[in-house]
C-alpha cells in the first residue's frame, strides 16, 4: 500500500507455514527497507487498513471464526511500533490534507462515525454519515482486467500476439502510463497458470517483459501497481519489484 504523499510503501509479509506476519516499510526514493517488525500487539489474523500521515493502520480480529475485524491500532512510521490502540473501532479512511481520519463502530442498530486523531487516536466529534467527506481519488493506479468476453479482449490479444508471440492469454491486464503500456498477462499450461509482464513504449520497443510466476493454481487481481513513475509488482508471490518509468 502506498504512501499518498511520498514515495514510502508498506508491505504486509505472511508466513503460512509459522503462522507470522510482519510489517516492513519501504522508501522507493533510496531503494531502503527502513525497518521490519512484528509488534507484539499483532497477531496472524491481523491485517493491513490504511496508511497516511505518520501512521499505518492495523485491524486487529478478536474472535478468529468471525471474518470481521474488531479493533484498530496504529504503528509508528516511524519505528514500526504500536502507538495507539482503539479496541470496538475500524478504519475508514483519511481525510486528506488533515490529520485526521474516520473511524467507525457497530452499534445496536446502527454504525456510529467518528472523527479521530491520526497521531494520538484521540476521538473526535461524531460525525453523520452523509456528512462524512466523498472519497478522494486515489493517487495510485491499478490496471483493468479484460476477459475473453470483454469488449476489447480480442484487440488487446492481437496486440500481445504481435509483440510477443503468444495468442492464448487467458486474462490480461492492462495499465497507461503515457508514454508507457503495461500489460500483465496468463496462459495456462497442463491447468497451471503463468503470469507475464510487458511494458512497451508509444514506438512499440519493448522495454521490459519477464515471467512473473508460474504453476499458480489460479489468476490473481491487484499484483500490479503504479504511483508516480514507480511501476510496482510482485514476482513469484513473495518477491516486491519497482520498475522505474522515466519520462
Amino acid at each position: 500500500m502506498p504512501h499518498p504523499d511520498r514515495d514510502e510503501w508498506i508491505v504486509e509479509l505472511r508466513d503460512a507455514e509459522t503462522k507470522t506476519v510482519s510489517w516492513a516499510l519501504l522508501d522507493l526514493t533510496t531503494n531502503q527497507v527502513l525497518w521490519q517488525k512484528s509488534p507484539s500487539a499483532t497477531e496472524w489474523w491481523t491485517t493491513l487498513a490504511g496508511f497516511a500521515g505518520d501512521r499505518v493502520f492495523l485491524h486487529n480480529y478478536r474472535f478468529p471464526d468471525i471474518p470481521e475485524p474488531t479493533d484498530l491500532l496504529a504503528l509508528s512510521v516511524a519505528e514500526g511500533e504500536v502507538v495507539w490502540a482503539l479496541p470496538g473501532w475500524l478504519f475508514v479512511r483519511i481525510l486528506p490534507g488533515t490529520e485526521q481520519i474516520v473511524v467507525a463502530q457497530k452499534q445496536a442498530e446502527r454504525i456510529q462515525y467518528q472523527l479521530c486523531d491520526s497521531n494520538s487516536g484521540l476521538l473526535k466529534n461524531p460525525v453523520l454519515e452523509k456528512d462524512l467527506p466523498a472519497v478522494t481519488e486515489p493517487n495510485h493506479h491499478i490496471p483493468v482486467r479484460y476477459e475473453p468476453h470483454d469488449i476489447y479482449f480480442r484487440q488487446l490479444s492481437a496486440f500481445l500476439g504481435r509483440m510477443v508471440e503468444t495468442q492464448d492469454a487467458v486474462a490480461i491486464d492492462y495499465l497507461e502510463s503515457d508514454p508507457y503500456v503495461v500489460f500483465s498477462y496468463y496462459l495456462y499450461d497442463q491447468e497451471k497458470a503463468a503470469q507475464y509482464l510487458l511494458v512497451v513504449n508509444r514506438n512499440r520497443e519493448i522495454i521490459y517483459h519477464n515471467l512473473l510466476s508460474d504453476k499458480r493454481p489460479g489468476i490473481s487481481l491487484d499484483t500490479i501497481l503504479l504511483k508516480n513513475n514507480h511501476l510496482v509488482f510482485l514476482r513469484n508471490t513473495n518477491e516486491l519489484n519497482s520498475l522505474t518509468l522515466t519520462h
